[in-house]
């Protein structure tokens, strides 16, 4: 009989994530069947949350890792039923040996390590869709074996919704796991999930921009390059192009959030409590300078275009020769050679002055054992398996994104699969200070709002930003006190 969750504490999960990143930022365009899930909402959830993480040290790795078969021959027949990732799941069949290669090689290491084992794949949405029907399935008692998601993983641990898998990950996979890429499934120090597929933000320039307005074809180095560049493609274009794309606030989504994080990411600033991952830091003296920068870059900008509701219409802007500079998705590689755009560059994202180097995962599935689950070896086993040489030295070369190991991705930026532009990506999810959006567990919706509001007034007011930081704190504790 499955262990249920009591109603409260699911009641309490109801209300956690936010609309999240835009579904092209994930590149995925699933079309999920969204169960509707109570509108009652507990109005006090009191989680403390402890994440410990050791600073990744990058070193080369070169010995494959693979997972040992650990299957009971006698075991009798089991199901194990795992919601995937928000890729298209048909591809298995479609096109097992192009597009689905990496999910069947998941797959079929898993039924070969457990061969009495019967699997059952589905897809139920991603993001906010993925989140509510989880939530739902909780509430209903329904909830697979295994699911999968990008940044709930912290709150479904709180809620002991989750098993951990420290006990049972061989120390091997756990070394060779990129740190970053599962940082949102650890929880009070303990893992609750491993990364499929990743990916993470670097910087994109179309240099036709550059150089139409007589600029050297070059990614800014820091800030104040930035700034210059962009005042300059602005000043000559007459129009026609601007220096910056920037994403800007939009309800309680966190597109823009997220690209500005990669900012604060680089002067040390989280929009949580350091030792609090729940609780918003949305003062934080470091973070001035970031605000400071967005106001100084909004004059060269498209007119407009901060406020567009529509991601993909803001960063195609680079690509039809509207914008010369933005943040980008490991995805936008290819994304642009779809817009004809065959000589955009890419690098790292400019740093301040005393900053240091950072960036942001996303676009990141994260697969996790469900507490509820009957079959708990096997749905510990299946996460496990997604570590496997075999799965993740094929991700790129059938998805399309990067690996999530270390022996993987020096596979993949010493190989021929990826281009240079992909390669850079790569380093970038190895060796940047790679940092999580906040998973709050009270009033995610409202608190996304509070800090776009702060971005908003930011954007169209000359009031003193450290004045505006500081209502902004105040608004989101007194959120949390209500």
């Amino acid at each position: 009989m499955k262990r249920n969750i009591s109603r409260r504490d699911l009641l309490k999960a109801s209300a956690i994530g936010g609309a999240g990143v835009l579904l092209v930022a994930c590149g995925a365009t699933p079309t999920p069947q969204t169960i509707v899930v109570t509108k009652e909402v507990i109005k006090e959830v009191q989680t403390t949350v402890q994440v410990q993480v050791t600073k990744q040290v990058n070193v080369e790795v070169t010995k494959e890792v693979q997972v040992q078969v650990t299957a009971d021959p006698k075991a009798g027949p089991q199901t194990l039923t795992v919601w995937g990732s928000g890729l298209d799941l048909t591809q298995i069949d479609k096109d097992p040996a192009g597009a689905g290669a990496a999910m069947v090689a998941h797959k079929t290491l898993f039924l070969k390590k457990n061969p009495n084992a019967k699997l059952v794949w589905e897809e139920h949405g991603w993001d906010e869709a993925l989140r509510q029907n989880i939530v739902s399935a909780l509430l209903a008692g329904t909830q697979p074996d295994a699911i999968v998601g990008e940044n709930f993983f912290q709150q479904y641990a709180a809620l002991k919704a989750l098993l951990p898998i420290d006990e049972v990950t061989p120390p091997e996979v756990k070394d060779n796991a990129i740190l970053g890429t599962h940082k949102a499934a650890i929880y009070d120090g303990k893992n609750y999930g491993f990364s499929w597929i990743s990916g993470c933000f670097g910087f994109e320039v179309n240099p036709n921009v550059l150089k139409d307005a007589g600029l050297k074809e070059e990614i800014p180095a820091t800030w104040d390059d930035l700034l210059q560049a962009s005042k300059a493609v602005t000043d000559k274009s007459g129009g026609k192009a601007y220096g910056y794309t920037l994403q800007g606030p939009l309800g309680f989504s966190v597109g823009g959030m997220f690209r500005l994080a990669v900012y604060m990411q680089q002067v040390g600033v989280t929009l949580n409590q350091a030792d609090k991952v729940d609780q918003p830091y949305f003062n934080d003296p470091k973070g001035e300078q970031v605000w400071q920068f967005v106001r100084k870059i909004l004059p060269y900008t498209p007119p407009g275009l901060v406020f567009e509701p529509d991601e993909g219409k803001v960063y195609t802007q680079l690509f039809a020769g509207k914008s010369a500079h933005q943040m980008a998705g490991s995805w936008h590689v290819n994304w642009a050679k779809q817009n004809k755009l065959a000589n955009a560059m890419y690098g790292a994202v400019p740093i301040p002055t005393g900053g240091k180097p950072a960036s942001y995962v996303v676009g990141n599935v994260i697969y996790g054992a469900m507490a509820a689950t009957k079959v708990p070896d096997l749905a510990k086993d299946w996460v496990i398996t997604s570590q496997d040489d075999s799965v993740q030295k094929i991700v790129f070369k059938s998805a399309g994104r990067l690996c999530s190991t270390k022996t993987s991705m020096e596979a993949l930026l010493n190989g021929t699969d990826a281009d240079d532009a992909t390669k850079s990506y790569g380093k970038l999810l190895r060796d940047s200070d790679l940092g999580v959006l906040p998973q709050w567990t009270k009033e995610p919706n409202k608190l996304n709002g509070i800090w776009n509001d702060l971005f908003t007034a930011v954007l169209t007011t000359q009031t003193d930003v450290k004045q505006l930081m500081d209502e902004a704190q105040k608004k989101a504790e007194d959120v949390l006190k209500a």
